[in-house]
């Protein structure tokens, strides 16, 4: 299925206003919401939808606390474009199951004290 590489593109905008800033982030989450079943469906993700939707969540929260409009004009460029390049498909399998990765090994994600590394060699 061939795409057109402007299909979904968007201009970068300078954020000038923090309500400004919202608008565009509340705007670019919903687009991912809106998105999530052609995302399940494109790359064949065997993942409940309320699993992609919940990690789109994740996603977005990491960056709630961030007040920088210079920095928040930067996060709202790179969310556009992997918005860009996840929904016209030019994005491998393994690039979106990465976001996954978490859930499906909690035991190599886990907090690891001093003592734990040590008894397996990685300390």
């Amino acid at each position: 299925m061939p795409t057109k590489p402007t299909h979904l593109a968007l201009t970068t905008k300078i954020i000038k206003t923090p309500q400004e800033a919202r608008t565009e982030t509340i705007h670019l989450y919903r687009r991912f919401l809106r998105s999530a079943p052609t995302i399940l469906r494109l790359y064949q993700m065997d993942v409940p939808l309320a699993m992609i939707r919940s990690k789109l969540r994740q996603e977005f929260e990491r960056q709630r606390f961030v007040r920088s409009l210079p920095v928040i004009s930067v996060l709202l460029a790179k969310g556009n474009m992997e918005y860009q390049e996840t929904v016209n498909f030019w994005k491998q399998k393994a690039q979106i199951f990465k976001y996954f990765s978490q859930e499906e090994y909690p035991e190599r994600y886990a907090r690891k004290g001093f003592v734990d590394k040590f008894l397996e060699g990685t300390a």
